[in-house]
């Protein structure tokens, strides 16, 4: 899909889709994106909504029984306590589910896996969203960003993202992302072009 986000106005270096969002340690993080299509041809419109949306939404996995866990993989107990848990090396997991403890830096293992706990889980609500740099501070924690209802290719639309870690201690989901931006169902158009791509 040629609509997406892109590190660049020009839209030339896309920004993996769904954008993966790299907490790696405490404070605030800010910085800018492009939404768009380099291709004015192209038309995006909402399957179902009245507003095309980018959303900020969690990709923390839940416990697997009897599953291969790679290094660095994070996930939450079946029952969400919290936390999350990272894989300190690769095995398969038993039928029993670990006895998470809440304790930071405890372990826990299931058959041939190591978990770790790595703190507070990351939330959507640890995302802002905005067209503009100063709307970062009135953006509501979470909530989606709203772009029109039809967008046009050819135009870049800048979108600002401020990530705030709200734990005192340093948390990295580096190795598997746990909050991505997404964008809700949209559908493409393309009308006949001539010239090339």
């Amino acid at each position: 899909m040629s609509f997406t986000l892109y590190a660049d106005e020009q839209m030339t270096r896309e920004a993996v889709s769904p954008y993966q969002l790299d907490f790696n340690g405490t404070g605030k993080n800010e910085f800018r994106l492009y939404f768009g299509s380099p291709y004015s041809y192209e038309t995006l419109k909402p399957k179902s909504d009245e507003q095309i949306m980018l959303i900020p939404a969690s990709r923390l996995k839940k416990w697997q029984p009897e599953s291969g866990y790679s290094f660095g993989n994070i996930v939450e107990p079946t029952v969400a306590n919290g936390c999350m848990y990272q894989v300190t090396g690769n095995g398969r997991t038993s039928i029993n589910e670990p006895a998470w403890s809440t304790e930071l830096n405890s372990q826990c293992s299931s058959g041939g896996v190591i978990f770790v706990n790595i703190g507070a889980k990351f939330q959507p609500e640890d995302i802002r969203l905005s067209l503009t740099q100063s709307g970062l501070d009135k953006a509501t924690p979470g909530a989606f960003l709203a772009l029109g209802g039809q967008l046009q290719g050819g135009k870049a639309i800048p979108v600002f993202i401020r990530i705030t870690n709200n734990d005192n201690t340093p948390r990295s989901d580096r190795s598997d992302p746990c909050i991505i931006i997404r964008l809700n169902a949209t559908t493409t158009e393309t009308i006949a072009h001539s010239g090339k791509l």
